[in-house]
């Protein structure tokens, strides 16, 4: 793992969560990847998968958690079918 596949957020309390990238993807117009914790943090376990939507400004991204089911399941789907 190098450390362009680590992605550092501040969580809610302010204390900083790192993110392995476990793929990037597209779907319907938009970007996701989909991230796993490199340690538990307090309602992730480290072997928890995330997907994020990210959104750009064209100078910095920002990293959503996809609330829909729907869509994902449907990047699980095309995660599965690439491995």
């Amino acid at each position: 793992m190098s450390k362009e596949d680590i992605i550092t957020f501040k969580g809610e309390n302010g204390k900083e969560m790192s993110f392995e990238l476990i793929a990037e993807l597209s779907y319907l117009d938009y970007d996701y990847v989909i991230l796993r914790p490199l340690k538990k943090y307090d309602d992730l376990d480290e072997d928890q998968a995330i997907v994020f939507r990210v959104e750009s400004d064209g100078k910095t991204n920002s990293y959503v958690i996809e609330e829909n089911d729907e869509i994902i399941d449907a990047i699980d789907e095309i995660y599965n079918s690439e491995l």
